[in-house]
C-alpha cells in the first residue's frame, strides 16, 4: 500500500510515524517532541526559539519544539544531545519544518541559528543581532513602566 493511502485512512498515523523516527536521546534530554515552553508566544523571552528543529550532522530531524536558551536544563540538555550525537543544528521552524524535500547537510549548517559542538553553544550573527535588539527593547519597556 502506498504511504498516502495508508496515511488517507487514518490521519493520526503520520503523526506517529514521524514521532517515532525523533532521537530517543534528545526526548530523554529536551522533553517530549513538539513541547511548549510558555502558554503564550507574547510570554517568550529574547532567548526564546518557538518551534525550533533540530538536526544533526546527517540533516536528519531528531527533536522539534519550543527551546528557551536562558533556561539551564535546555542548555545542557542540548550540550548532552551533541555530546551523544556530534554537532546539532537548531533551526526556526520555516527553515526546518517546512520543506519540498529532505534537507542536505550543507544546507542544515547554512540555516542554522544556533550550532551545538564540542560542549560549545553558538548563536548565528543574526540571532545575535535579534537577542540584543529584544533585549534593548525589553529593557525599554521596563524603564517606561517605573517612569
Amino acid at each position: 500500500m502506498k504511504l498516502w493511502k495508508w496515511l488517507k485512512k487514518d490521519k493520526y498515523r503520520w503523526i506517529e510515524w514521524h514521532l517515532d523516527r525523533m532521537s530517543l536521546t534528545a526526548n530523554e534530554y529536551l522533553g517530549y517532541p513538539g513541547r511548549m515552553a510558555y502558554w503564550s508566544k507574547s510570554m517568550g523571552t529574547a532567548t526564546t526559539i518557538f518551534n525550533a528543529n533540530i538536526f544533526n550532522s546527517k540533516a536528519e530531524k531528531v527533536w522539534f519544539g519550543d527551546l528557551e536558551f536562558g533556561w539551564w536544563h535546555d542548555r545542557v540538555g542540548l550540550i548532552r544531545l551533541a555530546e551523544e550525537e556530534g554537532p546539532i543544528y537548531v533551526l526556526r521552524e520555516h527553515a526546518g519544518r517546512f520543506l519540498h524535500k529532505p534537507p542536505t547537510p550543507k544546507y542544515v549548517r547554512s540555516m542554522a541559528d544556533v550550532t551545538i559542538q564540542k560542549g560549545v553553544i553558538t548563536y548565528s550573527p543574526e540571532l545575535e543581532r535579534r537577542i540584543k535588539e529584544l533585549e534593548e527593547l525589553i529593557k525599554g519597556q521596563g524603564s517606561e513602566k517605573k517612569e
